[in-house]
């Protein structure tokens, strides 16, 4: 008989809209499990309701994979899923060979989320219940794309005494991709998530169409990629900045290998609020900006402090930038949902009296799938406007 864990909970509904997670204080206590058990969850009328993988050390104690009480939970349910994740996804093709394949509860492979990078698959592994997936999950992928290495990241909280980043599968520094034909670097091991940030793909071709032209300021820019779209798509001129010296080396070699002379562009090593402080209200020397920066909410207890950071910056950016310019603002965290990321938005323009005029909002590119049962995985919010 397979193990079963029960809700004390009404979570029913919840559960069968999508929602991929069980959280500890929601179950009756099995600490007897081990991770990566499947279990048979029901509710609290002994109502079989879902079936899943148990994890006992992390609060997310159960991740749903299915709620057809047929359905196994094994390696040919693991296929199914890749194979269907990829027929939905238009690439690779010529034009991009860097892309999500798996997006982890986005693509009903909860903790699992693999990026490809032309020839190399970097999996990012969330608890240790997941870890059953990676070896299988490795040779199916190799089954349906030409994958010569394969990396493995995983989470610094629940990764037990697993390396944070390793190769899994053969091994190189970087790997040279394609996105809408732009030439990038990735670094599966030391780059940011899992080498580079394929989820603004689409708001980086939003942003280089903002940029003919123009003067494009690109703040928290990590190796470049907002400005090296926007380059090889006619900005008059890019400025990077970033605190991270060498990830501004790699950027002026994406430069390079794109046949854009880096010495034509601008590339600061410095603080970002160090950096807008050498600028009057109205008078920095750029007609779009894009701020992109990291996570200031890891958690939710992180909310009330990471919201009046976001609006001092944002309306830091606003202030020194000139009348008529374009202003593009990210946030990554899925604690700062869209109404809450607009609202942080209206606040900044409020706080500086420059009135922003939105030309849209848009989140992560179309090879991140979210469930609409499950809000915490539209983490991406990108906005575009301009100042009166």
């Amino acid at each position: 008989m397979r193990p079963s864990v029960q809700l004390n909970q009404n979570l029913d509904d919840v559960i069968r809209c999508g929602h991929p997670w069980l959280y500890a204080d929601a179950l009756n206590a099995h600490d007897d499990l081990r991770d990566g058990t499947v279990v048979d969850v029901f509710n609290q009328d002994w109502e079989w309701i879902a079936r899943g993988i148990y994890e006992p050390e992390s609060p997310i104690r159960v991740r749903i994979w299915t709620l057809d009480e047929e359905e196994q939970v094994n390696n040919q349910l693991l296929e199914k899923r890749i194979k269907a994740a990829l027929k939905a996804k238009p690439f690779p093709n010529h034009e991009t060979t860097g892309f999500r394949l798996l997006n982890g509860e986005g693509d009903r492979t909860p903790g699992v989320t693999c990026d490809v990078y032309d020839n190399v698959a970097v999996f990012r592994i969330d608890g240790l219940a997941a870890e059953r997936w990676l070896a299988p999950a490795a040779r199916i992928i190799k089954k349906v794309l030409p994958i010569e290495h394969v990396a493995v990241r995983r989470s610094e909280l629940y990764r037990g005494d697993n390396p944070a980043a390793t190769w899994f599968e053969g091994g190189l520094d970087e790997v040279e991709f394609l996105e809408h034909g732009v030439r990038f670097l990735a670094d599966p091991i030391n780059g940011q998530k899992t080498g580079f940030f394929l989820d603004q793909r689409t708001n980086r071709q939003h942003l280089a169409e903002l940029s003919q032209g123009r003067r494009l300021l690109n703040l928290f820019g990590y190796n470049g990629g907002f400005s090296i779209v926007a380059a090889c798509n006619g900005a008059a001129k890019t400025t990077t900045v970033d605190l991270a010296k060498p990830a501004l080396k790699d950027a002026r070699r994406i430069f390079e290998l794109n046949g854009i002379p880096a010495a034509a562009h601008d590339f600061e090593a410095a603080d970002v609020f160090d950096y807008l402080n050498q600028f009057g209200a109205g008078k920095a020397p750029f007609d779009v900006v894009v701020c992109d920066p990291p996570s200031f909410a890891h958690k939710r207890g992180d909310l009330q402090r990471a919201t009046e950071s976001y609006i001092n910056l944002f309306g830091r950016v606003m202030e020194v930038m000139p009348s008529g310019s374009k202003v593009a603002l990210a946030s990554c965290s899925s604690h700062i949902d869209r109404t809450r990321f607009l609202d942080i938005v209206a606040q900044a323009s409020a706080r500086v009296s420059r009135p922003y005029v939105m030309y849209g909002l848009w989140g992560a590119a179309l090879d991140h799938s979210v469930l609409p049962g499950f809000p915490q995985g539209d983490y991406l919010q990108f906005v575009s406007g301009a100042l009166e």
